[in-house]
């Protein structure tokens, strides 16, 4: 059976994980300290003799959108922002470094 059904799917299934990160991005517009995902895909050509119109696409790793937001002041005791470049990294309870 000739597989022409799988490239057409792996379009299909970009198109899905794209519409994920735009839906994530949207919901959280407005939230303070989001940073957007920015969806990237690369095309790979199937290997093989006769497939050389076929090609598949993949997601890569998402890049992140590192600007800066505004800072809104909430006058609480515990909020923190940065000003300029950078990101707040805190010891998570296993010892590791979450951002």
């Amino acid at each position: 059976m000739d597989a022409l059904i799988y490239t057409a799917m792996s379009g299909a299934d970009r198109l899905m994980r794209a519409q994920q990160i735009h839906a994530n991005n949207l919901a959280n517009a407005e939230t303070g300290g989001f940073r957007a995902d920015i969806d990237s895909a690369v095309s790979q050509a199937v290997p093989g003799y006769g497939y050389d119109a076929r090609v598949l696409s993949h997601n890569v790793p998402t890049a992140l959108d590192t600007r800066n937001g505004a800072v809104v002041e909430t006058g609480r005791d515990l909020d923190v922002a940065l000003q300029g470049d950078g990101f707040l990294a805190i010891a998570a309870p296993d010892g590791s470094e979450a951002y």
